[in-house]
């Protein structure tokens, strides 16, 4: 009866390592789009953005077009749009600039 037991556990445990590799391996296909628009940012902009500013400029763009594009919804939705679109911008606005200079700029002490 003992030994019954030890083979199921065995296989229970093959089976959870294969569920948890699994689950990483989505986790990282999940934040790879993030991973790309951040280092599109960077590139864009010419220097270092972090993931939380990488995401406060998404953020506020997709806030942006909630605003501009829907023309047929009603008031209320279109005040709710801009009351998000102005406090992505000012979270944007607050987010942490990077510490690295510009591409091309010399740093002033």
């Amino acid at each position: 009866m003992d030994m019954e037991k030890q083979i199921v556990l065995t296989a229970n445990e093959g089976a959870t390592s294969r569920c948890a590799e699994t689950l990483k391996r989505i986790g990282r296909y999940a934040a790879m789009p993030q991973q790309m628009l951040r280092r599109y940012y960077s590139k864009v902009l010419g220097e270092d953005i972090s993931e939380a500013r990488a995401r406060a400029i998404t953020e506020a763009q997709i806030a942006f077009f909630a605003v501009t594009l829907p023309a047929d919804y009603p008031l209320a939705l279109r005040i709710l749009g801009c009351v998000w679109f102005v406090v992505k911008v000012r979270k944007l606005k607050n987010s942490p600039l990077p510490t690295s200079p510009r591409r091309g700029e010399c740093r002033r002490k």
